[in-house]
């Protein structure tokens, strides 16, 4: 992978263009709904996952090595658009599924650290926007079960996996497992993206349809 590191500014490239951010058009750009079946090359993937990143960060879960300029910049963007943050989550899964960076990372001995790096960047653009929590929810207390490849305790984390051994006689190993554990082992374009969908966005959607469908 030469200068290409697993995080999302861990190249030349990536920095390059994080300071060319300037505004919330600037990341709407890179973020327009590509072709269907097309392949994203290497540098759209990684100017994408960057604008991922700046979304996460606007909506108050920023990479811990986020640059701290561009973290500054980001500050007067204000919280990004329903249109803007539903784009993005679909062009990061697009680079998972179908990109030139996704095969890079393939051949790699390192994939295993990409793997963990977009499960991740899934797992804070699933998180609601910093602050927002539902009135009376206190969520599930911690899970102490073990994670089956870690071993360590699974914590806030609920995702269990199953697999069968042999079909015939129905033997199947599993128990508890971090996302992240599981998805280091795979390929990156089959790691499981596991989207959330935040109800409010979902409302304001539906609200926009029947706006639209009343005008026409």
């Amino acid at each position: 992978m030469g200068a290409w590191g697993s995080g999302p500014f861990d190249n030349d490239e990536a920095l390059d263009f994080a300071t060319k951010i300037q505004s919330v058009d600037s990341l709407i750009d890179e973020v327009l709904l590509h072709d269907v079946g097309a392949t994203i090359d290497v540098e759209k993937a990684g100017r994408i996952v960057v604008v991922a990143e700046c979304v996460a960060a606007m909506r108050g879960h920023p990479h811990a090595l986020m640059p701290s300029d561009l973290a500054q910049r980001l500050l007067t963007f204000g919280e990004p658009s329903d249109e803007l943050f539903d784009n993005t989550r679909d062009s990061v899964s697009m680079v998972i599924s179908n990109s030139e960076l996704s095969e890079l990372w393939a051949e790699s001995e390192h994939r295993a650290n990409f793997n963990r790096a977009m499960t991740d960047l899934i797992d804070r653009l699933n998180h609601p926007l910093a602050g927002v929590k539902e009135p009376g929810d206190k969520g599930p207390a911690p899970n102490p079960s073990p994670c089956w490849i870690c071993g360590k305790e699974m914590g806030w984390e609920f995702t269990s996996v199953s697999i069968t051994l042999d079909p015939v006689s129905g033997i199947s190993q599993g128990g508890s497992v971090h996302l992240a554990c599981l998805n280091a082992a795979l390929h990156p374009r089959y790691i499981l993206q596991d989207w959330q969908f935040d109800e409010a966005m979902l409302d304001r959607f539906t609200a926009d349809i029947w706006d639209n469908d009343s005008a026409s």
